[in-house]
């Protein structure tokens, strides 16, 4: 019952909403279908890296939040939860797309995907009034 009351929180909602989003893209690119963000993202120059950027970034910032900045320490390094866990399903989606013919296998996405995840990171790691 208490995931319960902790989803409905703002920020759980936003999460799993946005989360939600990205899987129907997902679904989208997956199956050939004719969505509308796809066909905006063809007609911007690197449009297709610009949104990896842009959703994996905004996915890792959203629940690093969620997570409340919770860290893993690992040999003295410390990585943020949210942004293991959002790497970590950016490389099984990433991977997948090998499996479909409709899809493109492609490093330079899971590195924008990897982009957008550290560059959440550094936000959530700034201290509040620093310039």
């Amino acid at each position: 019952m208490a995931i319960l009351n902790y989803c409905r929180q703002p920020l759980c909602i936003a999460f799993l909403s946005f989360f939600g989003f990205i899987l129907w893209i997902i679904y989208a690119a997956d199956s050939g279908a004719n969505n509308v963000f796809l066909r905006i993202v063809d007609l911007v120059p690197y449009g297709d890296k610009v949104a990896h950027v842009l959703l994996y970034g905004c996915l890792a910032l959203l629940l690093n939040l969620l997570l409340k900045r919770k860290v893993l320490i690992v040999k003295s390094i410390n990585f943020q939860l949210g942004s293991l866990l959002v790497l970590g399903f950016a490389a099984l989606e990433e991977l997948s797309q090998g499996f479909f013919a409709t899809r493109n296998l492609d490093a330079w996405d899971l590195f924008a995907d990897v982009l957008g995840v550290y560059l959440a990171a550094l936000l959530v790691t700034c201290k509040k009034g620093a310039h």
